[in-house]
C-alpha cells in the first residue's frame, strides 16, 4: 500500500458551498481530500467543474465518501442501491479516484440473522463483481455495523479484495464499544480510517475530547498499516478553524509531514 497520508474530509463543509470550500482547501495546504458526494449527489453540482475547481486549487482527491446505501435490502429494493453506487462509481471514474467510502446498511443490530447475513453477503459480493477497478470501503455507522463481530463476518464471508472496511474508531466508542477491542477484531479488513474526537458524547475535533486516539493510531502503524487516515470535524464549532486543527494533529500523529498553511 502507499505510504501513509491524512486526508481532510469535506463532509464537515456540507452545509457549505463546494466551490469556495475547495479554494479555502486550497488555500490553506489541505491538498489531499476525501470528497463527500453530498454536494454532487443532492445538490446537482455538475462533475466537470468540480473536477475544474479541484485542480484550478491543486487539490488530490484520493477518496469519495458516498451517499447512503443499504446492502441489507432484498429485491427489488436492492435495486435502487446499485442504481445510486453506479451512479457514485461513475463520478470517481470522472475525478480519477479509486476509493469509495459507503455504509453497509441501517439494519438494527437485534434484526441481524442468518437470512440478513446471506443477503448482505450476496450484495456485496454482486458489488464487487459489478465494479472490480474500486475499492469500497464500509464504515461502521449505526445499527449492526457497530457490532464488530458482525463486520467482520460479514466481510469474512464476502472475501473479496475490493470489499474492504472503514474503521471509524469513534463511531464505535459513541456507541459504547471499546475502539481498541475493535480494532483487534476487525483489523484484518480494514483499508481506510476515520479519525475524528468525541467529548461528552458529542463529536469534536480530532485530538480533544474523551478518547484518546493516539494509542489507536500507533497500534494501526505497528501493525504495518500503510493506508490513508480521513480526518472528520462534525463538532458545531467553526469547521473550518476545527478541521484544519484536526489535519496538523492528524499528521503529526501519523508522520505524515506535510505542509498545512
Amino acid at each position: 500500500m502507499a505510504a501513509p497520508r491524512v486526508l481532510a474530509s469535506t463532509t464537515s463543509h456540507k452545509a457549505e458551498p463546494l466551490m469556495p470550500t475547495l479554494e479555502i482547501f486550497g488555500r490553506l495546504g489541505l491538498q489531499d481530500v476525501d470528497l463527500n458526494l453530498h454536494h454532487l449527489l443532492e445538490l446537482g453540482e455538475p462533475v466537470p467543474e468540480v473536477a475544474a475547481a479541484i485542480a484550478e486549487n491543486n487539490l488530490r482527491v484520493r477518496v469519495i465518501s458516498g451517499g447512503w446505501c443499504d446492502f441489507y435490502h432484498r429485491a427489488p429494493k436492492i435495486e435502487e442501491t446499485f442504481t445510486s453506487v453506479a451512479a457514485q462509481v461513475a463520478i470517481a471514474e470522472a475525478l480519477g479516484v479509486d476509493y469509495l467510502r459507503l455504509f453497509f446498511g441501517r439494519l438494527p443490530r437485534a434484526d441481524y440473522s442468518p437470512a440478513a447475513r446471506q443477503t448482505i453477503v450476496a450484495n456485496l459480493t454482486r458489488l464487487s463483481g459489478a465494479h472490480p477497478h474500486i475499492t469500497f470501503v464500509f464504515e461502521n455507522h449505526d445499527g449492526a455495523s457497530l457490532d464488530p463481530d458482525v463486520t467482520v463476518e460479514v466481510l469474512g464471508l464476502v472475501a473479496r479484495p475490493n470489499i474492504r472496511m472503514n474503521f471509524d474508531p469513534i463511531n464505535f466508542a459513541k456507541a459504547g464499544v471499546d475502539a481498541a477491542d475493535a480494532l483487534a477484531i476487525v483489523r484484518p479488513f480494514v483499508s481506510h480510517v476515520h479519525l475524528k474526537g468525541l467529548e461528552r458524547g458529542d463529536y469534536c475535533e480530532f485530538g480533544e475530547g474523551d478518547v484518546d486516539l493516539g494509542p489507536i493510531v500507533r497500534s494501526l502503524l505497528d501493525g504495518g498499516y500503510g493506508g490513508r487516515f480521513t480526518v472528520e470535524y462534525e463538532g458545531h464549532a467553526d469547521k473550518t478553524l476545527r478541521l484544519y486543527r484536526s489535519v496538523g494533529r492528524a499528521r503529526a500523529a501519523v508522520g505524515d509531514w506535510g505542509t498545512i498553511g
